[in-house]
């Protein structure tokens, strides 16, 4: 019997291949399997687990950060196999000459239907070189098909049969296609055609994935709130019917109106996870890559989104832009850091085939990588040394802002130090004095380094309190560094007379301080923790990490030998 094995590379084992899936399920033939595999997998093994498939035709799907390892596969494939190679998605539909060069065909833009054409020629032993979307090439000639027509959305089954066996991994979901913007860096200006499933489709498949127990579902939408009322309805169906299920989308603030803040307002801790570009800040550098944005009013939106406490928020930044140096860039740093939300994701242009920025990029003097990522070198407004530079300070901001080590760290340091960016090149440079790798420090050296920087400022007293309690903020007792413990006699004496009401919620037969922490701060930090505004004075706090989230935390006064605490006081 004949085969096709469709081939699914993946950056990360969490990760998971929806495109192969949808092609799966539209086709719906029993003679189409799919398998999945990472770039970190062995070449020559992967190799062979596909050969053992015995496929009569394999299938890649092909991506910015799988080309060169899907390239590598089949020309393996092709150079100790007959079978047939076809390639398709958008790193391949927008470079098919190159594509070729390793495979039989091209499938290229939306897929769909034209495989299930596809596959229907090659069971049936049709031509397929007749079948819409495909390309080859002959006789040294390239020949592409007419575009095969779009798919709508609502006959596409949610492509994931096997949910059970995918608990722990990241689920991709598509409720539309195509995007209302021209960014030029993006392939959304290439891809028109903005396209809508139906809010009752989504709506079924948010509570398949529910029930199912998925941990995430990761919207794939270039902007999920493109039509805003219905992407207020489905934050709507996923706080009514989305379970425990984390659900995370890619949306545009200028958008946001008032009734899609509400359903965010109303959604569950930990159900919503927005991704917001901001890109930059500099309006020259904005109007060079034809974006339109209103960043007072993205400040506006973002800041009550943030004001409930129940939502998380990535902003993203793209360094290498046209127009914006080093200044503009620090600027644009600072101006979104300074928003608050969870973590800032600093990424550096890629000039992807098919994008307007590839016409731009002489404009502008961008030079970039001739291999996949196809990452900005340097441009007319930045240097090669600046972008180095910047790359060092996306590690540090990995490590320590978006891992969630040190949120309050950060924004009370950056304040003293003048600026975001002047705090986290000042740790950039300690570390090249030091001649210590970022990438070398585990999480206890990564906290000295942050002890020993506050040395700089003259709230370092302070600022080393806050270091403190971003540890005594996560959500078990942790073990610090000695250099940041204190232990005090008052701490013993408090255990000794430790108030009942706290008491009676430490474990039975345990010791009651590796599951709390006894703590006196010189600002008061539920205050700070509401308003972000610093109290001084002397306060006295209990960290109560027997819920297993983050920590239950309870004011205490001391009067001699006796410790009161705030609930005690209310009675």
């Amino acid at each position: 019997m004949k085969k096709i094995v469709l081939i699914g590379i993946n950056a990360k084992y969490t990760h998971t291949n929806p495109a192969i899936r949808y092609l799966q399920q539209y086709c719906a033939d029993p003679r189409v399997e799919i398998v999945e595999y990472t770039i970190n997998m062995d070449v020559q093994e992967v190799y062979e687990q596909i050969t053992a498939l015995r496929a009569d035709v394999y299938g890649f799907s092909v991506y910015i950060w799988n080309v060169n390892y899907a390239y590598a596969l089949a020309d393996k494939l092709r150079a100790n196999s007959n079978s047939l190679i076809f390639m398709g998605g958008p790193e391949v539909t927008y470079d098919v000459k190159t594509a070729l060069k390793h495979c039989d065909y091209v499938i290229f833009g939306e897929g769909e239907k034209a495989f299930a054409q596809f596959a229907q020629a090659f069971f049936s032993g049709g031509d397929i070189r007749k079948v819409p979307s495909v390309c080859y090439m002959d006789d040294g000639i390239l020949h592409c098909n007419p575009q095969a027509d779009f798919v709508d959305l609502d006959e596409l089954k949610q492509p994931y049969t096997d949910l059970d066996k995918l608990d722990k991994r990241l689920i991709y979901y598509e409720s539309s296609r195509g995007c209302p913007f021209s960014c030029a860096y993006c392939l959304s200006s290439a891809e028109k055609q903005l396209r809508f499933a139906s809010v009752q489709k989504v709506r079924t498949d948010i509570q398949t994935f529910a029930q199912a127990g998925v941990m995430k579902v990761k919207f794939v939408d270039r902007t999920f709130n493109a039509d805003v009322k219905r992407a207020a309805q489905i934050i709507h169906d996923i706080n009514t019917y989305g379970g425990k299920t984390e659900f995370h989308f890619e949306i545009a603030a200028d958008l946001i109106d008032r009734e899609f803040l509400q359903e965010l307002a109303q959604a569950k801790k930990g159900k919503i996870q927005l991704e917001i570009g901001v890109q930059s800040t500099y309006e020259p550098t904005l109007q060079a890559i034809h974006r339109v944005q209103d960043f007072s009013y993205i400040k506006k939106v973002v800041g009550e989104i943030l004001s409930h406490g129940n939502v998380t928020v990535h902003l993203d930044l793209i360094a290498g832009l046209p127009l914006e140096g080093m200044a503009q860039f620090r600027q644009s740093f600072d101006d979104v850091m300074g928003m608050g939300a969870q973590a800032v994701q600093l990424g550096f242009l890629k000039l992807l085939k098919g994008s307007p920025m590839e016409r731009l990029a002489k404009i502008y003097g961008i030079v970039c990588s001739q291999i996949a990522p196809y990452e900005v070198q340097y441009t007319d407004a930045i240097s090669i040394q600046e972008l180095q530079e910047l790359h060092e300070i996306e590690y540090l901001l990995e490590r320590i802002y978006n891992s969630g080590l040190y949120y309050h760290t950060t924004h009370l340091t950056a304040r003293a130090a003048g600026s975001y960016y002047t705090f986290f090149n000042a740790l950039r440079k300690r570390l090249i004095q030091k001649e210590i790798e970022v990438k070398q420090l585990n999480e206890q050296q990564l906290a000295l380094l942050l002890w020993d920087q506050m040395e700089e400022y003259e709230q370092c007293e302070l600022l080393r309190e806050t270091i403190r309690l971003d540890w005594f903020l996560r959500k078990r007792r942790a073990h610090m560094p000695k250099t940041l413990e204190k232990h005090e006699d008052w701490q013993k004496l408090f255990y000794r007379h430790m108030p009942e009401i706290l008491a009676k919620k430490m474990p039975k037969a345990k010791r009651p301080w590796h599951y709390s922490r006894i703590e006196k701060f010189s600002f008061d930090i539920l205050s700070y923790l509401r308003t972000g505004k610093l109290m001084p004075g002397e306060y006295i706090y209990f960290f109560d990490y027997t819920g297993g989230k983050t920590p239950d935390i309870v004011v205490v006064q001391q009067n001699g030998e006796r410790f009161i605490c705030q609930n005690e006081k209310k009675q």
